[in-house]
């Protein structure tokens, strides 16, 4: 790394006199009031997170010139990976109490403290958007792709006098487009993308140091000029660092008094320049759920043009299970810009981890070195015929679960949940009415799944027999799907030689059948069972069920029938 200063600090005495022969100045010299820097502390375990992403993001959108994000990921929700050396430091002056919470300027609005709730930024913002700033500041830059190395030029003009007896000038390199775990990430779908959330202005590391460098002479009429230069490393952050994209990276200049109240601030404007004429990366790969009973899978991966040349073609290769295939995409990528490549469509082995690497040979016909990217497919497919039993524990927080059967034609047939908050089993019957692929989905909304700690949650199908179908042990995150390929003796089997009658029923629904009824039940579409007769029915009351739709189940001497019913 290497970093040079460059200092110019011009008096500029009453009516700006000399000031003319100052020709390269980028700063205003008229006063002019504060912008907004809004550092917002979260992490990937925070569930009401991604709720503060998006009330900053609209609130940025509100003034997009005068704000500035930056989100800083501390503290125990936040996943090494993501933080940085300065995290802590900051996160300890505001007296936070709780995450997401964000400072506005660093600055004390009440109390003791500048830590607000995300319910308090929009009006704190507005005042500090409307207070005179003592300094303006601009800044420019230019990023050369070829040595990764940034050049930013910063330049101050005190227009007020300040109580203090100098400032700190801090630049951050931020980084958009992180993609990883988050919980509570359904609060901000504009970020959810494929399973993965979209993390946007992280903050990866501050050239100037944690508190910035400071600034002596700031008297009215003082001009300040500061060059920075740094060489990005390959990774950035700590402990533990991510790869430092260049095309994804950007910069914020601010000013403190201090190491607390920020005085104004300003994204920088980078150039990117020496870019290579053909160059590109693979940002990631997703898997599109493939709903149905079979081996086959789906996946695409993004692709991101970082060369001068438009791309217009690329081949590439996909690998699972040791089996490589290639193929190619023709379309239109200008510099910096990502599209989506789908993969054809491709096997894997169902209920197990398959590892699927995706890498481009080829951009308009040159052979290129591009690292590849891995994804991991598990594509959980089971057999199940007749009245299946769903079982499912919850953990301590009952209340962030549900499930959902869908049917062959995509129609839900069975749901359950919210619970309450208690470790409890919870059991429903799932009576098939129709031969088919069926889909079961579990949910947490808080994104943990049911067995991170607070509580040993699972969930299982049983076969009709008693024995089990499969076993989930709760470690899923926001979902997971199951499919259900039900073709197996005992769904509908003797349906064309039994029919069920009147149907709607008021009354009493009557069973026409060659074979003997041993037993008849009525389960409603929480698969919950109402009903049963045993003996040989012919005839059963459906006179005090509630209206609405149910399932009867005959077991006769040969299999079981199932039938859809109405009671009105």
């Amino acid at each position: 790394m290497k970093k040079t200063l460059l200092v110019l600090v011009v008096a500029i005495l009453a009516g700006l006199t000399g000031f003319a022969q100052i020709t390269d100045t980028i700063v205003s010299t008229t006063p002019s009031n504060r912008n907004v820097l809004l550092e917002e502390y979260t992490g990937v375990q925070c569930t009401w997170c991604p709720d503060g992403h998006r009330m900053a993001n609209e609130l940025k959108a509100t003034n997009p010139d005068r704000i500035c994000l930056i989100n800083i990921h501390q503290g125990s929700f936040a996943a090494n990976t993501y933080t940085t050396q300065f995290g802590n430091a900051l996160a300890n002056q505001t007296n936070l109490d709780g995450y997401p919470s964000g400072t506005i300027n660093r600055h004390v609005f009440s109390g003791n403290k500048t830590a607000l709730n995300r319910g308090e930024w929009a009006n704190c913002a507005n005042q500090i958007l409307n207070m005179s700033s003592p300094v303006n500041i601009a800044a420019e830059g230019t990023l050369d792709m070829s040595t990764r190395t940034v050049n930013i030029r910063v330049q101050l003009y005190y227009t007020g006098s300040q109580t203090v007896t100098s400032n700190s000038l801090n630049v951050a390199i931020l980084q958009d487009n992180v993609l990883g775990s988050q919980v509570g990430m359904s609060m901000n779908p504009a970020q959810v993308v494929g399973n993965q959330y979209n993390h946007m202005h992280m903050l990866r590391h501050l050239i100037t140091g944690q508190w910035g460098e400071t600034i002596e002479t700031i008297a009215q009429g003082t001009l300040v000029e500061k060059n920075y230069e740094y060489v990005i490393p390959a990774e950035l952050g700590s402990p533990n660092a991510i790869e430092a994209v260049l095309s994804d990276l950007n910069f914020v200049a601010f000013v403190c008094e201090g190491h607390q109240e920020v005085l104004t601030s300003i994204e920088v404007p980078i150039e990117r320049i020496n870019l290579p004429a053909i160059a590109g990366r693979v940002a990631n790969v997703y898997e599109t759920p493939s709903l149905t009973c079979t081996e086959q899978a789906n996946a695409y991966f993004q692709f991101m043009n970082q060369g001068a040349e438009t791309v217009t073609s690329l081949a590439y290769t996909y690998s699972i299970g040791g089996n490589t295939q290639t193929a190619t995409w023709n379309g239109s990528v200008s510099s910096f810009d990502i599209t989506n490549v789908d993969i054809p469509t491709f096997n894997i082995n169902v209920n197990v981890n398959n590892t699927l690497t995706v890498q481009v040979t080829q951009i308009n016909g040159t052979d290129v070195d591009i690292a590849p990217r891995t994804l991991t497919i598990k594509k959980n497919v089971y057999g199940g015929a007749g009245t299946m039993t769903f079982i499912l524990k919850t953990d301590n927080y009952g209340s962030e679960t549900t499930f959902k059967f869908f049917g062959p034609d995509g129609n839900e047939v069975l749901s359950g949940g919210p619970f309450t908050n208690t470790s409890a089993e919870h059991t429903f019957t799932f009576a098939p009415t129709t031969l088919g692929c069926y889909r079961l989905e579990v949910y947490d909304s808080y994104g943990d799944g049911i067995n991170n700690g607070y509580g040993s949650g699972w969930f299982k199908l049983m076969a009709e027999d008693g024995t089990q179908i499969f076993r989930d042990n709760g470690k899923f995150g926001s979902q997971v799907t199951y499919m259900i390929d039900v073709t197996g003796v005992g769904v509908e089997d003797f349906t064309l030689e039994t029919t069920v009658y009147p149907n709607p029923a008021t009354d009493v629904i009557n069973i026409n059948t060659t074979n003997n009824v041993q037993r008849v039940e009525i389960f409603n579409m929480q698969g919950q069972l109402v009903k049963v007769e045993t003996g040989d029915v012919t005839r059963v009351s459906v006179k005090d069920l509630a209206n609405g739709l149910y399932t009867l189940k005959l077991t006769t001497d040969n299999g079981t029938s199932m039938h859809k019913i109405v009671k009105k």
